[in-house]
């Protein structure tokens, strides 16, 4: 089995123009909202351009003429544009954090419906933690540059537009020597906007490392106790902070360096505007008024610039973020329904392994298996540990694809079937237990959403459940806790039991079913799971050859091939494998005993 290289290698670039582009189409169904902002953003512009005239106007006018009746009306002037702005800016700024906010919502569905529907061996791949990282702490990084930055974009480049325009028309000799500067500060952006992006890939892989080691040791904290592991464990989490914070700290120095360059750059500005101007003034080419003017445009105009400096640390930001989270839109899962994929209509159940090789890797795990199970009848897969006995319950249910040979179901091949019609008829009981953190309702009725409560109460009946789930303080309804911690390991195998029972698959996997529960237990639960297998197709793993001594046929694995079949007597008598296995398990037995 060979699928896609893990994530946790490093993601293929993306251009800041195609994140740009991916965001716009998703705000783009917010366009009357998106219109609204901008027009409120124009008119953020228009008053901050307004406002410095008022500068003007009293240096060159009143000041001169001792109009002191306009100074009240100056005042007012300057009180309710500031008011205005305060308004416009809240309009604006509340508006576009709804847009982003929307898009990132579809954007976080997307990708975990994306992952979703990714196949198994993706998860194989791929650790838990990287996988949690990229869609809250990436995505966040997203909503900053949705929410905040690209308002402040539209907001300056409105400012940016009318100022330059303005100062061309006074000056255009002033304007062309202030702009001279702009080149520069071009390609300061582009040579520390690369590096800033570059540093903050790997704060988003170191941070993405510690996720990881959180979600291993807070998941496996009865292991780490058991063996006192603490201080060791605190340990390899203090080296994967240090990573984080030299990576920070690598992002910091490259952000910190851009900051001053651009600001170097604006005073060179500033100073040709005071000695050219001074120059201008002094030839009788320009006012007093107009200098200060000139300066107060200056500083807006250096105003976006600064912003963009800052806004550049978040784009970069984002951008290696929207790289993290491309490399897992961009994975297609190797299992997944064929173009002209057909509903899987199960009559008999009957199962057949057509020259089946499965390879994990590079690891031979089955080998040209040729199996037929019976429909309606109960087959027990036996042999040592590595066999290949889960593998095949793996295969059934398409969680991996075969290397070689097929698979069919009353002889349809089952890759040619949809995959929900396939695995909604098939009901699977683990040794490896998966609950919910919920109800014990919610976790016997999980996929089942119509299921009534008397479906349920007889599902957990006969899985021998509702002895237990009585003598609970809210019965039903009590909390099982994060993966079933509140219940203990034969509680929650019977909870899986009564599941799949509430299922009423046709075809029923049971690995290892029973291997929590106790003797008396397990004895009572065998009339359950009777009645569950009767007439139905059932594959069966247990190491404990006891429990499938009455099933109809029993195949027997050793190194991924078939090396044996028939029933328990037959192969009792045959003196191989299966008896040899049986021997040294009720040796041990006697040994304990």
């Amino acid at each position: 089995m060979r699928g896609n290289p893990s994530l946790e290698e490093k993601p293929r670039k993306q251009s800041v123009r195609q994140m740009f582009a991916d965001l716009f189409s998703r705000v783009r169904p917010q366009w009357r909202l998106i219109i609204i902002a901008m027009i409120a953003v124009l008119f953020v512009a228009l008053i901050e351009f307004a406002i410095p005239q008022f500068i003007q106007f009293t240096i060159d006018i009143v000041i001169p003429e001792q109009q002191l009746d306009m100074l009240g009306w100056i005042f007012a002037g300057v009180i309710g544009g500031a008011i205005l702005l305060v308004g416009f800016q809240f309009t604006g700024s509340y508006l576009m954090a709804i847009v982003g906010q929307r898009a990132l919502y579809e954007l976080r569905n997307d990708l975990y419906k994306h992952m979703q529907h990714a196949d198994v061996s993706f998860f194989d791949r791929n650790r838990t933690g990287d996988l949690m990282s990229r869609m809250t702490n990436d995505v966040n990084m997203l909503q900053q540059l949705l929410s905040s930055g690209l308002l402040n974009l539209l907001t300056d480049i409105f400012i940016f537009i009318a100022i330059s325009t303005y100062m061309f028309y006074v000056n255009w000799q002033l304007a062309t020597l202030i702009l001279v500067t702009f080149p520069l500060l071009f390609y300061l952006t582009r040579y520390f906007g690369k590096r800033i992006r570059k540093a903050y890939l790997k704060v988003q892989g170191s941070l993405a490392d510690m996720n990881n080691h959180l979600q291993d040791t807070f998941s496996g904290v009865r292991l780490v106790k058991s063996f006192a592991m603490e201080d060791y464990e605190a340990e390899r989490f203090s080296e994967r902070n240090e990573t984080n914070r030299h990576a920070n700290i690598d992002a910091a120095k490259n952000f910190s360096l851009f900051g001053p360059m651009v600001n170097f750059v604006n005073y060179i500005g500033m100073g040709a505007v005071v000695v050219f101007g001074a120059l201008q003034t002094m030839e009788g080419n320009m006012t007093v008024g107009m200098i200060a003017t000139f300066l107060v445009y200056l500083r807006l105009l250096q105003n976006p610039i600064r912003r963009v400096s800052r806004l550049m640390n978040t784009i970069q930001q984002a951008a290696a973020a929207y790289d993290r989270i491309m490399a897992i839109l961009e994975t297609r899962p190797a299992i997944q329904d064929p173009p002209s994929a057909k509903t899987l209509s199960i009559k008999h159940g009957e199962i057949t392994f057509h020259d089946v090789t499965f390879a994990y890797e590079e690891t031979n795990v089955l080998k040209h298996i040729d199996v037929r199970f019976q429909g309606g009848k109960t087959t027990a897969l036996v042999g040592p540990s590595g066999s290949g006995k889960t593998t095949i319950t793996q295969l059934l249910t398409r969680f991996y694809d075969p290397g070689e040979g097929s698979i069919t179901i009353d002889g349809t091949p089952i890759d040619e079937v949809t995959l929900s019609s396939l695995r909604s008829q098939i009901g699977v009981v683990s040794q490896d237990v998966v609950l919910v953190n919920g109800t014990i309702r919610d976790n016997i009725a999980y996929g089942q959403a119509n299921a009534c409560m008397n479906e349920i109460k007889t599902a957990a009946q006969i899985a021998h459940a509702e002895g237990f789930i009585k003598e609970l303080p809210d019965g039903y309804d009590s909390m099982v806790g994060e993966r079933g911690v509140k219940l203990s390991g034969g509680q929650k195998q019977r909870i899986s039991i009564a599941r799949a029972l509430l299922k009423d698959p046709k075809i029923i996997l049971l690995d290892e079913a029973t291997s929590a529960l106790d003797t008396e237990a397990e004895k009572a639960i065998q009339a359950g799971l009777a009645q569950l297998l009767q007439d139905r197709t059932a594959l069966v793993i247990a190491h404990r050859l006891s429990t499938i001594q009455n099933a109809d046929h029993i195949i027997v694995l050793d190194e991924g091939r078939v090396v044996e079949q028939g029933t328990h007597e037959e192969l009792l008598r045959f003196n191989g494998r299966y008896q040899h296995l049986h021997r040294m398990q009720y040796s041990k037995q006697g040994v304990f005993s």
